[in-house]
């Protein structure tokens, strides 16, 4: 239960302040945003430390003290993602985003388990003490960084109205609106699976420790794979056919995950999987960095981003399928669940531009 409490801690503000954030970027010098979130986020970090090592820290405070990290941290993938287009040429964004996604996933995969190890040498406190150290390094890397002089244009008192502009631009987008109703749709019925693994590992797969060990580190090597798929075709495959391609890869490779009963197949369908899902998140941000005007970016990027909220949701629609119908059917269901979602989206959004595109260029030679 209270790790469930600190979980919500940590989503709520996400969710709630993630479009407000988007405006907050949008209108203030994105790298100097970035750098004070940096040295924000370690007050609460080292007030905890602080409470920690004084030997009164309880429950309530961790409360009070991640809520507020939360809070803070909400415009930090929007602003550091929104820098992505004005550090490196255009035609380097597919590589840039292609790293960026590795570098989190590789930071997600490992450093839970580098934690655990850090918790055996040094402790809790020193785990905390570490952690706003990080924080502090990184600040002070972004100091010296120099950007071209800033030409957004000016913003309107009236952020209702802000909002508002960044969320017509997205409908208006074809592209745009279907690869965030897509990300929401794989958050959903798939982003979860591995909080399932456990499962698969003890009692369809028959293995232990070792086994589900190699099914989780699967995934940080498919990440690497995706990476060299996206540099091997991602200059010849059009940008919607690669989001069209991860967003039904990635539920199918669940699919057979859910059928295998081999342990070694399964960890191979997992690499695969893992780079779809990447592949997927990858294309996704880049058609943001692509296709987005630049003084909307951070409200555009801040919508996308709360596809990461909608995985609270998937944990309970993915738990309750496995409760109902088994692990493996019930993860399967949701995978079709996505791919009917996004065959959906993808079908009434991507095709109009096309059409409308077409009969605007016959009324033009017409006339």
């Amino acid at each position: 239960m209270a790790l469930g409490v600190l979980a919500l801690c940590e989503a709520t503000p996400r969710l709630i302040l993630s479009v407000v954030g988007g405006v907050i970027v949008d209108r203030y010098d994105r790298l100097r945003l970035l750098t004070a979130i940096q040295f924000l986020c370690m007050a609460p970090v080292f007030t905890m430390v602080a409470l920690y090592f004084m030997g009164i820290l309880q429950f309530w405070h961790i409360v009070i003290l991640e809520t507020a990290l939360a809070i803070i941290r909400s415009m930090n993938p929007t602003a550091g993602q929104s820098l992505l287009h004005d550090l490196v040429p255009e035609d380097e964004l597919m590589n840039t985003v292609a790293l960026y996604s590795l570098g989190f996933n590789f930071a997600r995969i490992v450093g839970p388990s580098l934690g655990g190890i850090l918790v055996l040498w040094i402790g809790v406190g020193g785990c905390l003490t570490f952690y706003g150290v990080a924080l502090l390094i990184s600040a002070v890397e972004l100091l010296p960084i120099r950007l071209p002089p800033d030409s957004r244009a000016k913003t309107t008192p009236d952020w209702l109205h802000e909002i508002r502009e960044g969320l017509d631009f997205i409908r208006r987008s074809p592209l745009v609106l279907s690869s965030t109703l897509a990300a929401y749709a794989l958050s959903a019925f798939v982003g979860t699976y591995q909080r399932f693994l456990p499962i698969f590992a003890k009692d369809i797969l028959k293995t232990g420790p070792e086994g589900l060990g190699a099914l989780t580190a699967a995934s940080g090597i498919g990440a690497v794979l995706s990476l060299l798929f996206l540099d091997a075709v991602g200059r010849r495959w059009q940008r919607e056919t690669l989001l069209w391609f991860s967003s039904k890869v990635t539920p199918l490779l669940l699919i057979l995950f859910c059928l295998s009963r081999s342990l070694w197949l399964s960890v191979l369908l997992m690499a695969l999987l893992g780079a779809a899902q990447i592949l997927f998140r990858t294309v996704s941000r880049l058609i943001i960095q692509v296709e987005a005007p630049r003084e909307l970016i951070g409200r555009v990027i801040s919508v996308f981003q709360m596809d990461q909220g909608m995985r609270s949701v998937g944990s309970m629609v993915m738990g309750a399928a496995a409760t109902v119908f088994g692990a493996a059917l019930g993860l399967s269901l949701c995978a079709v669940a996505s791919i009917g979602i996004t065959t959906l989206t993808f079908y009434r959004l991507i095709g109009r531009p096309a059409r409308a595109d077409g009969a605007l260029l016959k009324d033009r030679i017409e006339t």
